[in-house]
């Protein structure tokens, strides 16, 4: 399992899905900081949490490491269900 994220950037895609979902910087900072799960798919990672308060749990979001302890937030979601 890879360890907590600290230095991230969002892109657009991503961006855009933060606003639609209402999920606040707060929040993603949960997921990527302490999250419950973290899911390795190939290059990506899904990092998993449930937030006290939101009816649409469990939080993810998927990641990719662009430089050493830099990572890129793809994608955003909510009710995430693993496969």
């Amino acid at each position: 399992m890879t360890s907590a994220i600290k230095k991230w950037f969002l892109s657009p895609h991503a961006a855009e899905r933060m606003q639609e979902r209402n999920i606040s910087v707060a929040e993603l900072e949960k997921v990527l900081t302490s999250p419950d799960e973290v899911i390795k798919q190939g290059p990506k990672w899904i990092y998993v949490k449930m937030i006290k308060h939101r009816k649409d749990n469990l939080l993810a979001a998927v990641v990719l490491e662009k430089k050493e302890g830099l990572w890129l937030v793809i994608t955003l979601m909510v009710n995430f269900q693993k496969k």
